[in-house]
């Protein structure tokens, strides 16, 4: 069983506060940044990493090998730092899935909707459909201290004026991390391009809590967004290039 630890860094500066849903960016790209004085003082569970299905397991050690190589030349990475094979899997078989607002299968994903499969199906971990949910929800501490990525971190981005947070992608090495954008689908992007590093508000780090604790974040994430979810889907419709 292979296990992956990327939460257990007691080095690690995040933000611990709770954010109000209707911050303004100003005040929340400060409150992130402001994280840099903070220690997280939370040791969150190991969470074990296997297949949802049949089909994100590979037949042999040599289709793995050939897997890892092909992501790890496209991100300039030495192969050995690539290690989970599931996670590379589930984005090898959804990788060039054309972008489609709302949807949530092969025929078409947006960028929230595949984090979330990602999520469920790689890592076992559950979390609110919309990106600016997923920012805001218990199980994903902010930080903006890039110096600290690591793969499996979710990374924000404000791509739609007036709101705090309109895209998330999923960190992999090297500056690089997949993500479903208007323009290429499901894709891989580096944060260094002008476009996204313009963007850039915050990174965030998943931990595994309970089901109820989830549930109640839920409803506390969807609480907060209700006054705002309607003009939140107006201008995602509107803007053509919100996911790039």
């Amino acid at each position: 069983m292979k296990r992956i630890t990327f939460f257990q860094y007691s080095s690690r500066v995040i933000l611990t506060g709770k954010l109000p849903a209707f911050v303004g960016v100003a005040a929340l790209f400060l409150l992130v940044a402001c994280s840099g004085s903070r220690r997280s003082a939370n040791q969150y569970e190991t969470i074990v990493v296997k297949p949802a299905d049949a089909s994100l397991t590979l037949p042999n050690a040599s289709a793995e090998k050939k897997l890892i190589a092909k992501y790890a030349a496209f991100m300039r990475a030495n192969p050995d730092s690539l290690s989970n094979i599931v996670l590379y899997a589930f984005i090898d078989k959804w990788l060039k899935t054309p972008y489609k607002y709302g949807g949530n299968d092969e025929k078409g994903i947006d960028c929230s909707g595949f984090i979330q499969r990602l999520l469920g199906d790689v890592y076992k971990i559950q979390v609110p459909r919309t990106s600016a949910q997923q920012f805001f929800t218990k199980n994903v501490e902010p930080f903006h201290d890039k110096t600290y990525f690591s793969e499996g971190d979710l990374v924000f981005f404000r791509t739609v004026p007036g709101q705090p947070i309109s895209h998330v992608g999923l960190y992999l090495h090297n500056r690089y991390f997949v993500n479903a954008s208007t323009s290429s689908g499901v894709s891989l992007a580096n944060l260094d391009d002008p476009y996204w590093k313009k963007r850039f508000v915050a990174a965030g780090r998943l931990k595994s809590i309970s089901n109820r604790q989830l549930a109640i974040s839920d409803r506390q994430s969807r609480k907060r967004e209700t006054a705002n979810v309607k003009k939140e889907h107006y201008f995602h419709r509107l803007s053509c290039g919100c996911c790039h």
